[in-house]
């Protein structure tokens, strides 16, 4: 397997980059997921970073809940600035294409992410479809579409309602040009 990071500082810089990014606290075998699947480093030079940057407090492992198999982690302050600062060393596209694989490896569910979708009569007749989702009291995708008819309109909310995960994906990907994600 050939990878596309082999210096330690840039796959540092990348893992606070993308846990910045994500924005919530995740697993470690998640972030080593993530990377690991998008061909960014072994499972192994993940680990051995991830547990370098939590001994330099730029990851804080967070207390475990009851019942809590696995830790949590979180960027600390000092990681966010290193993230911030450094993060244009590593190439947009690499960027990018890990945090859409990060979005699709963590679950809505996991994300704490939370749906709101309604439909509105407009003056013309026609009506305003509203969809939403928030992630940690972000929010992360926002879209209203007036359609002519109000059957079309409940039909989409429900569609909506059904899938949000797989209408954000989509949405990200014709936005961004990876269409190829209609196809998989």
């Amino acid at each position: 397997m050939s990878n596309f990071m082999k210096d330690k500082n840039e796959i540092k810089i990348f893992i606070l980059y993308l846990m910045d990014r994500i924005g919530y606290p995740v697993k470690f075998g998640d972030v080593c997921s993530i990377l690991y699947q998008e061909n960014i480093v072994s499972y192994f030079e993940c680990g051995d970073c991830f547990t370098e940057l939590v001994d330099a407090h730029h990851i804080t492992e967070l207390p475990k809940e009851e019942g809590e198999e696995e830790s949590l982690y979180i960027v600390s302050s000092t990681g966010k600035t290193i993230a911030t600062e450094l993060c244009d060393t590593i190439a947009a596209s690499i960027r990018e294409s890990s945090y859409r694989s990060a979005i699709r490896h963590l679950s809505f569910e996991k994300r704490g992410a939370h749906t709101d979708a309604y439909v509105m009569e407009q003056d013309n007749g026609k009506y305003m479809v509203h969809c939403e989702i928030t992630e940690c009291g972000r929010r992360v995708l926002d879209i209203n579409v007036e359609v002519d008819s109000k059957i079309e309109a409940e039909r989409m909310i429900r569609n909506f309602n059904r899938r949000p995960e797989i209408v954000y994906r989509g949405t990200l990907a014709l936005v961004s040009g990876e269409t190829n994600y209609i196809f998989e």
